[in-house]
């Protein structure tokens, strides 16, 4: 052997809320004006976004869409596509193009309306699951 050791830290304690969590699944988190409204865990089906509550995440607000958006999870992560929304769908500051996919890497942030959703990718660490979630 080369003398360095392979011996990982031991786990953290769960009950630290300062020391980063790691998450098994991708997930999203939700916000409207800073605050989170809604975490989400993303398993093998797409999820639709809109104002109608047909929608797998509904966002109420005049300035979405009933049928907003789309989050689909795809070969090399997770994808959304605008569905042909009225305000248009941001990721990183761009329009998306209706119907056209962009693949999301971990932290990347959409905007829908007033509301910020942030994807986080599957085994990243996070202490997202600590931070409280706004009244309904």
């Amino acid at each position: 052997m080369n003398g360095s050791s392979s011996q990982q830290p031991p786990p953290a304690a769960s009950g630290d809320a300062f020391t980063p969590r790691v998450a098994a699944a991708a997930r999203l988190v939700v916000r409207r004006d800073g605050v989170i409204e809604r975490r989400l865990v993303l398993g093998q089906v797409a999820i639709t976004v809109g104002r109608a509550l047909s929608n797998d995440l509904v966002l109420s607000h005049e300035g979405v869409s009933r049928r907003h958006a789309e989050i689909h999870p795809a070969p090399g992560g997770v994808t959304v596509t605008d569905l042909g929304s009225a305000n248009g769908t941001y990721v990183g500051g761009d329009r998306l193009a209706p119907y056209a996919p962009r693949l999301l890497t971990d932290g990347a942030f959409c905007v829908i309306g007033p509301y910020t959703v942030t994807y986080y990718a599957p085994g990243t660490f996070s202490t997202v699951s600590a931070m409280p979630v706004a009244d309904p």
